[in-house]
């Protein structure tokens, strides 16, 4: 692991905050810790963002909301035939890919893909067609319906923290999607597409520059801000920071589906799992499963699956150990993923026929 970044209190503190409350300005965050110049927060936030503690902020977007039809988000587990360059170039073809992240394992070749989704069963039969053309040797869906609850680190919790307390009872968070209930335009959807996917912090300026230079609109800053707001109010996105315990070269990245036998009792050992502890956390329900997706201490994720196994509740379980840093996870959507998005209908629908034809193009290609 190298070198553990030391931070002192009031660092902890100020992390501890922002995680927690990603709207509240610089003067708020003087408030609520001991800072005494709002300059020096503004400092410590580039410090951290330098030493990959902090990313964003950026955003995540309420799918109930987007659209008429319903739209889900895809993970997916896939077993590799190629290398995982040639199978991500194959990925790239089905254009709802959001991302990809590399998984360590010492058995198998795995690459785990985030997909956003019209029809789950059409992204099945193109994954079954890489399969059947032998780019991949299997692979598993797990769909998503719900919000994914983010929790950034508590810097003065136990960074190795106890599983003792999984089953205390707890008010399970509401992680229902929104409804559609407002009219999205074409410059709502474009600006959208730049706060969609990634880590990384964007400007409206810079959303505007994007806009003229790579599709020619003719977009004004007052409108870019006029559809950020509106998004913001009508609760299609919200912000959010990415907060490492430590910086990502020296933490742990892994992602742990279970399964109980009734799924409110998933949704407590989702709730308790490792809370406000120094541990970021991100969780959510894929159908049965439970998924909490960790960026710890490495000496958390040791001994995880021999603490889980004394779980009884616990059914089933899948630990993926993925990349942190690097190359760790690539956001691949280039902001794509809603240029299907039909402002007349409201609708966002893929596709998937065309998906299937440029793959069957490439396999030929290829195979030629």
């Amino acid at each position: 692991m190298g070198q553990e970044c030391q931070l002192n209190d009031r660092e902890k503190e100020l992390l501890t905050v922002l995680g927690k409350n990603p709207e509240m300005s610089l003067k708020g965050l003087l408030n609520n810790t001991k800072y005494k110049r709002v300059s020096s927060i503004s400092k410590k936030i580039n410090y951290f963002r330098e030493q990959d503690i902090l990313l964003g902020p950026t955003h995540y977007v309420d799918l109930g909301k987007l659209c008429i039809n319903p739209i889900c988000k895809l993970f997916c587990i896939l077993e590799l035939n190629q290398s995982s360059e040639t199978v991500i170039e194959y990925l790239k073809l089905i254009e709802s890919l959001i991302w990809v992240y590399p998984v360590l394992s010492s058995r198998e070749e795995l690459l785990t893909a985030g997909f956003l989704s019209s029809n789950h069963q059409e992204v099945k039969a193109l994954l079954q067609l890489l399969k059947e053309s032998n780019i991949i040797t299997d692979y598993t869906v797990r769909v998503r319906r719900h919000k994914l609850i983010l929790e950034n680190p508590n810097f003065f919790g136990d960074p190795v923290p106890s599983l003792d307390m999984l089953l205390n009872p707890c008010e399970f968070p509401d992680i229902s999607f929104g409804q559609y209930d407002t009219e999205w335009t074409e410059c709502d959807i474009a600006v959208l597409s730049h706060l969609h996917g990634g880590f990384k912090s964007i400007k409206l300026i810079e959303i505007l520059k994007r806009e003229r230079k790579l599709y020619n609109r003719k977009w004004t800053y007052n409108q870019i801000k006029y559809s950020y707001e509106k998004m913001l109010k009508n609760k299609l996105i919200w912000k959010i920071y990415y907060i490492h315990p430590y910086p990502l070269s020296q933490c742990a990245d892994f992602f742990l589906f279970m399964k109980t036998e009734d799924i409110e009792v998933t949704q407590t050992i989702l709730y308790n799992f490792a809370r406000e502890e120094r541990i970021h956390r991100e969780y959510s329900l894929l159908g049965d499963w439970g998924l909490m997706g960790c960026i710890c201490h490495p000496r958390f994720i040791l001994d995880l699956m021999l603490k889980l196994d004394s779980i009884d509740e616990i059914a089933q379980k899948e630990l993926y150990h993925v990349r942190s840093n690097p190359p760790g996870m690539r956001y691949i959507g280039g902001h794509a993923e809603f240029a299907h998005y039909d402002v007349e209908t409201q609708k966002l629908e893929y596709p998937y026929k065309l998906f299937k034809e440029k793959i069957r193009e490439k396999l030929e290609s290829e195979s030629g």
